[in-house]
């Protein structure tokens, strides 16, 4: 059934709140990857209350106003999985406190009759009750069934391509078999990434990693190879999601950088035919 969008149009998203702990900051981290070299100091610095420091991209799931689309009545078949996401950071994420979100629809994009729409939402995370501005998230959503609603079918700005050249270093990242288990005590809790039965019905054969696990992980190659594990230096990261990663996989990160304008970073999984599984990757880093 295709969205409508004259509803979608009218439904205003609530504002989402968060509160979180040096726990959960911990406990995200750990589940993108970091202390897989536990001697490392500059990892340490993401998972041990010595001096700790929060990831940037633990911004993608602060104040996430999860599943609105579902409860919107907007025509939705509620089949939602992540396409990409955009974090534009303005300020060191504290690494316990409280935010709120204010969340809008973005661009709504029409795949056509029987395919998807792609709904992009905008979520400006600000600190509670101060209200320093910290990330603006640009999310989009693929709505499976949800196109033929007769909207733009394409995006108003078009994707960057890629550098036509190898990558100047690849990062592998091995992917824990229980990779999906330990991110979903971040806070999403979707039954895709953990029981075989919905993940079956969902067309996959197992369990898939959460898009956003594997957006973090990436996010971990830019910081240590781009930005020398500063988070401050990190302004800008963004990547699409174009097929699922699954526990046990081993991921590799390709980083392009470039001279004029954003670094670039694509990831891909040599085992299945080198399948591309984040693309469009785009990273702003300040300069020492």
């Amino acid at each position: 059934m295709p969205l409508d969008p004259e509803r979608l149009a009218a439904y205003r998203i609530p504002v989402t709140t968060m509160e979180w702990s040096e726990r959960d900051t911990m406990l995200y981290a750990l589940g993108v990857g970091l202390g897989a070299d536990p001697l490392d100091p500059r990892q340490l610095r993401f998972v041990w209350e010595e001096g700790l420091q929060a990831l940037p991209t633990m911004a993608a799931i602060l104040a996430a106003p999860h599943a609105w689309i579902r409860r919107a009545d907007v025509g939705s078949s509620g089949r939602s999985v992540h396409a990409g996401i955009r974090l534009d950071l303005h300020a060191a994420l504290p690494v316990a406190g409280r935010v709120r979100s204010l969340n809008t629809v973005a661009e709504v994009i029409d795949k056509g009759p029987g395919k998807a729409a792609l709904v992009t939402t905008r979520r400006e995370i600000v600190s509670d009750p101060d209200g320093q501005p910290l990330c603006t998230v640009l999310s989009t959503s693929m709505q499976r069934g949800d196109g033929g609603f007769g909207g733009q079918p394409e995006p108003a700005e078009p994707p960057r391509p890629m550098p036509d050249r190898a990558p100047d270093e690849v990062v592998e990242i091995p992917v824990l078999p229980q990779a999906g288990l330990m991110y979903r005590l971040s806070g999403d809790r979707n039954p895709l990434h953990v029981d075989p039965d919905t993940a079956r019905r969902n067309g996959f054969d197992r369990p898939i990693l959460h898009g956003l696990a594997s957006f973090g992980m990436a996010g971990h190659a830019v910081l240590a190879r781009l930005c020398d594990y500063d988070p401050l230096r990190l302004r800008s990261i963004a990547a699409r999601f174009s097929k699922p990663v699954y526990p046990g996989d081993r991921l590799h990160i390709g980083l392009w950088r470039q001279a004029d304008g954003p670094h670039r970073f694509r990831g891909w999984i040599p085992a299945r035919g080198d399948a591309v599984v984040l693309d469009g990757g785009e990273a702003e880093v300040a300069d020492d």
